[in-house]
Formats: structure tokens, C-alpha cells, sequence
């Protein structure tokens, strides 16, 4: 069961300056958060222009600050200008972001992300460094399971689909959207778009069609351009990949509905309706 989001390079296009685009990366970092999306993708495509093609370096890096928690973000992220107003990001709390610091208060089962401060030595967000032989990244946070806590930790490494609760968002690349679309045949595709059938037309075929699949990656447009307004050559391509269009603000009382709208609108309607078969469990479950 995953829930997998598709957003263009182009998404911090309607962004002025530094501050707008990082406060911009901030709501949809929320948005992919509050309904437990385990996997944001950021196709390329094409439309960038010469002056804007480091957005989708600082989108992808801000979506990944976002997501490493905050005892780790000084080891992980280097000071860098991209980061310059990374105070204005919200926080995320999801479990992955835990607030107890205290080795008294762990138990056996306990999962947090650690990264490698000296051969042995494991920082892990608590309040002294815990012993471990083997070698992990320094910069790339590990996730980590307490095996043991007594009268030794014991640390086992584990991968973040090994954990059964939502624990947070991984970013990649998609360089041809139409190509992963097609790989990823196994999920239930969903492009979201104003010109296509409303939302409760299709809900009972969708939810038919997920419970099938337990697997959904809804693909978004950007700012100016639908997702087929982007691609000419692999227009077909892309279309022909989605199982369904649909329209989550039926009659908007807006000329446009930004990306961070779309995407609390239409990923709460789908965690309305199937967020139990696509999703890990959250908080107050």
C-alpha cells in the first residue's frame, strides 16, 4: 500500500524570490505529510527556462530538509544561501520527527533516523551518542531500530517500508514522465485536471480500482500548465498512461488553483475515500 505523488520542475515557477519559492516548497512539504505520501516525484518537463533550472535543485532540496528531522538538518544540510530562509519552514511532525531526547525513555521497537558522527558513534537525536561497530553515511540519515536497550542499545538498520506507521517522504527525479508512468502500471495512475469528470462521478470505479491495486501515484500540473500542456511529442504517451482524469474542484471560484491547493484538495478527497487501503497508518488512527 503506497501513495506516490507526480509534481513538475516547473512548480515554483509563479515564485519572485528566494523566500516565496521556500515558503511555497514548505505547503506542499505539509500537504504531502498531512496525508501520508511516501514518495513525491518531480518530472521534468522541458519548460523550464535557462534562468529557473535551479528550482527543482532547491525544490528537491527543501522537500528533503523538510523531511529529515530537525536534530539531523545541521549534519545533513550544509549552510548553503538555498537555504537562507529555512526558518520559515513549518514543521512537520510526523513520527519521524521525534521529540524525546532522553536513552531513559526508549523502548525495545523504537525507530529513529541516526547519522555517523566518528567510527562508533551514532548520533540519533538523544541526549549522548550511542555506540555502533558497523559504518553508515555521515550525511545521508540511516533509520535505525532499537533491538535492545538494556543493560546495552542494540541498533539494527532498517528501510523506511519496513516501518508498518507513516514515517515521512522520499524526493526523486522522473526525467520522462510518460516512461514512469508506464513502468509504474501496477498502481492506479490519477491525473488531476479541470477539464476532466468530477471527482464523485468517478469515485466508486476509482475506489474499485485501487482496492484492486492498493497502490495510487496522482500526478499533478503546475503553475500556467496542465499536465498534456506540457509534453507535445509524448502528449499521447502520457495520456494514454493514466487510468483516470479527474476534477477535485468542480465549478472553482478562482481563475486558477495553485499547486499546494490542489494538492490538500484532491489528496484529502482520496485519503477520504481510500486513504486506508493506500496509506500506513498516522496519528490518531
Amino acid at each position: 500500500m503506497t501513495l506516490k505523488v507526480a509534481i513538475p520542475d516547473t512548480s515554483l515557477t509563479d515564485c519572485s524570490d528566494l523566500r516565496q519559492k521556500t515558503v511555497k516548497a514548505g505547503s506542499l512539504a505539509r500537504a504531502l505529510a498531512v496525508f501520508r505520501v511516501e514518495s513525491v516525484y518531480i518530472y521534468d518537463t522541458g519548460l523550464l527556462e535557462p534562468g529557473k533550472k535551479r528550482d527543482t535543485d532547491l525544490l528537491r532540496k527543501i522537500l528533503r530538509y523538510m523531511d529529515t528531522p530537525q536534530y539531523l538538518r545541521k549534519r545533513s544540510f550544509p549552510k548553503t544561501q538555498s537555504l537562507k530562509f529555512a526558518g520559515l519552514l513549518p514543521p512537520l511532525r510526523t513520527r519521524s520527527h521525534p521529540l524525546e531526547t532522553s536513552i531513559g525513555d526508549l523502548q525495545e521497537g523504537t525507530i529513529r533516523w541516526g547519522l555517523q558522527v566518528r567510527p562508533g558513534k551514532i548520533d540519533l537525536g538523544l541526549n549522548k551518542l550511542v555506540n555502533y561497530s558497523k559504518t553508515v553515511s555521515e550525511r545521508d540519515p540511516t533509520l535505525f531500530r532499537f533491538t535492545k536497550t538494556k543493560p546495552q542499545i542494540v541498533l539494527e538498520t532498517i528501510e523506511r517500508e519496513d516501518v508498518s506507521e507513516y514515517w515521512g517522504f522520499e524526493v526523486e527525479r522522473v526525467t520522462n514522465l510518460a516512461e514512469f508512468l508506464e513502468e509504474s502500471d501496477d498502481s492506479t495512475r490519477i491525473g488531476f485536471s479541470r477539464n476532466a469528470p468530477y471527482y464523485n462521478q468517478l469515485e466508486n470505479d476509482l475506489k474499485s480500482t485501487i482496492a484492486s491495486t492498493q497502490s495510487v501515484i496522482a500526478v499533478f500540473g503546475g503553475p500556467g500548465h496542465g499536465i498534456l500542456e506540457f509534453f507535445k511529442e509524448e502528449r499521447e504517451d502520457v495520456k494514454s498512461n493514466i487510468d483516470f482524469w479527474v476534477n477535485t474542484i468542480p465549478h472553482q471560484g478562482t481563475a486558477t488553483v495553485r499547486l499546494e491547493e490542489a494538492l490538500f484538495t484532491s489528496l484529502g478527497l482520496l485519503n477520504s475515500s481510500v486513504g486506508k487501503i493506500i496509506t500506513k497508518p498516522g496519528f490518531h488512527e
